[in-house]
């Protein structure tokens, strides 16, 4: 598979309205975007006025975000058990050609953010459902997001680093998705590892409920046979006891 190219000039998820609100910067800091989002934000835009966006640790099945969660060690987690193939790295470690850097920020309590490094060497991101950019708090090009202004002002002040991650360009081996398998409501069939597990209590259910009607049945059988058995084996004895007779 060719190697995907990451550009700063990169636009494509600001030309579409529909596309840049239902796409934030987690969806951009992996590089992906959605069909089902896209279509769906089209669909309820002009009477919610806002679109539904991925979060990290929803692709895994962590319950919604609330404000406990909005903490460096919590996103980081979330977003690496989302992501199997992206891993932690040092600030000087040059991912592999495979792969492109990215970093994780948190505003404590109040929101997570996300920066990705493109191929011409300049950080950009994408503020929620605003377009993409390669600019600071402050209109900086930004050129080590650690080192970025991250104040936007009130709560909103991604005060905290988390660190930088290796992220693989491959599309097939990222993940991101609007719902979890709490707040899906149905809308979305959505495969995930562990809701085997009801299924699996449904079945043993059933196959008790077989096993035990199938042992009722064969003893119902024995019984029958040997009374049969034994009402033959009466009659015999009794037959020749009365012609002894």
């Amino acid at each position: 598979m060719p190697l995907i190219n990451l550009s700063s000039k990169d636009d494509s998820y600001n030309r579409n309205k529909y596309i840049r609100e239902s796409h934030n910067c987690y969806s951009y800091f992996l590089n992906l975007k959605s069909r089902n989002a896209y279509e769906l934000c089209k669909k309820n835009f002009a009477k919610e006025n806002m679109c539904r966006r991925s979060q990290p640790g929803y692709a895994s099945n962590y319950p919604s975000l609330k404000t406990e969660d909005f903490k460096c060690p919590n996103i980081m987690k979330r977003t690496l058990d989302d992501n199997k193939n992206i891993f932690q790295v040092t600030k000087d470690f040059t991912c592999g050609s495979d792969y492109y850097k990215g970093a994780v920020v948190v505003a404590p309590g109040r929101d997570y953010h996300y920066y990705r490094l493109n191929d011409d060497n300049i950080w950009t991101h994408k503020p929620g459902y605003k377009p993409s950019t390669y600019y600071d708090a402050c209109g900086n090009i930004i050129t080590d997001p650690e080192k970025a202004v991250r104040d936007y002002g009130g709560t909103l002040h991604y005060k905290d680093f988390c660190g930088y991650v290796c992220i693989p360009r491959d599309p097939k081996k990222k993940h991101m998705q609007m719902y979890n398998q709490t707040n899906n409501y149905g809308k979305i069939n959505m495969n995930y590892n562990n809701p085997l597990n009801p299924l699996q209590k449904s079945l043993s259910s059933k196959i008790k409920k077989i096993i035990k009607k199938r042992n009722t049945t064969k003893n119902m059988m024995y019984n029958k046979s040997k009374n049969t058995v034994y009402n033959k084996t009466k009659n015999t004895v009794y037959n020749k006891t009365k012609n002894k007779h």
